[in-house]
């Protein structure tokens, strides 16, 4: 119903969209091109085409013009936008810098021009495939730790969810050592938004310092309203994201619900307290996993960082910028919140459930 409402209005989206999406076209295009091609493209002729239905992108090398389709632009989230934008941009690279003929369209010439921009080779520009084997089996082991962790007996629930991060960190860690090569990727997860509460920042860091993934606040573009948003993105092996994905949920839906149960005993009900709060539990869950990494050093597992993430994120962003933090003020909330937070433990069972590695026991 929604989608036939929003067609309803395409006379007024074009005359008054169809402007704004060609400039940020531009702009992504102009982005491309200079942080991973070195200028060496001319920018071509933008165009929206109103007919496509299945085709998403194109590229006309004769008249020079890169088109995106109008319902990608409105159905699809701008990352895909961006992707589809990119590959086109390759195709022109190969057929203007290039200049390959005796190659398919989508040979080797294109996938490694893909590769350089980190685009998709694919022209749907979404992944291909399950997860690794690898990643199942380690999935497997911290599914039956997280399940343990599930459990009314604090002391057992606190076991199993230490037992799950000394795995995590004896994993990751013998890939380091071992100098393995290892593929990463990058998910978008949570909501796209203008702002973000303190929360949401917290449990990035969390993410970033205990769960083996860069995050990074990217921003990203809502077509429909001509908004710009930032939206948390998370790189790192398949595995690692895999995890960090459902901790990012599991950690915004307990902070939620704690609060529920605690604002009864607070008291309070307004956003400032619920902020402060919320923010309370994870530095109280985020002092808790520093803990329990201080008690793995003094057993000699000691994290360094992953240097083929860290070059993968470079190359991903050669220009990074940071997000600005927020202030919390000191109150009962907050003090209320880091003792919820103490007592958190991450539980219930992780599992594949498709390509894009959603994870099962959210709910």
């Amino acid at each position: 119903m929604a989608e036939r409402k929003f067609e309803g209005l395409f006379p007024e989206v074009r005359t008054k969209l169809h402007p704004a999406w060609l400039r940020r076209l531009k702009i992504e295009w102009q982005s491309a091109n200079d942080n991973y091609l070195g200028r060496a493209l001319k920018m071509p002729v933008f165009a929206i085409d109103v007919a496509a239905e299945a085709r998403l992108g194109q590229w006309q090398p004769a008249a020079r013009v890169l088109s995106i389709s109008e319902q990608h632009i409105l159905r699809a989230p701008w990352v895909e936008v961006r992707t589809t934008l990119r590959h086109e941009l390759a195709h022109q690279y190969v057929t203007e810098i290039l200049k390959i003929t005796d190659e398919t369209s989508h040979g080797p010439a294109f996938v490694a021009t893909c590769r350089r921009l980190h685009a998709s080779p694919s022209a749907s520009g979404l992944r291909d495939g399950g997860v690794a084997t690898e990643t199942s089996k380690i999935l497997q082991r911290v599914q039956k730790l997280l399940a343990l962790a599930d459990n009314d007996n604090a002391h057992e629930a606190e076991a199993a969810m230490a037992a799950a991060n000394k795995l995590l960190l004896e994993y990751n860690l013998q890939h380091v050592v071992r100098q393995e090569e290892r593929e990463y990727q990058a998910r978008l997860v949570g909501k796209a938004a203008g702002a973000f509460e303190i929360s949401a920042k917290l449990v990035a860091a969390i993410l970033s310092e205990f769960f083996f993934v860069e995050c990074i606040w990217v921003s990203t573009y809502d077509a429909r309203r001509d908004q710009d948003q930032r939206q948390l993105e998370l790189m790192g092996s398949e595995t690692n994201l895999e995890l960090a994905h459902y901790v990012h949920d599991f950690l915004h839906r307990e902070c939620d619900t704690l609060w529920q149960r605690g604002q009864t005993h607070l008291g309070a009900s307004d956003r400032s307290s619920k902020r402060e709060f919320k923010a309370g539990v994870l530095m109280g869950f985020r002092d808790k996993l520093r803990s329990e990494r201080k008690v793995s050093a003094e057993r000699g597992l000691v994290w360094v960082a992953d240097p083929g993430l860290v070059e993968y994120t470079r190359e991903r962003y050669p220009r990074l910028t940071t997000m600005s933090g927020s202030g919390i003020s000191h109150s009962s909330a907050l003090s209320a919140g880091r003792e919820a937070g103490s007592k958190l433990t991450v539980h219930k069972g992780v599992s594949q459930h498709s390509a894009r590695g959603r994870l099962l026991g959210r709910g």
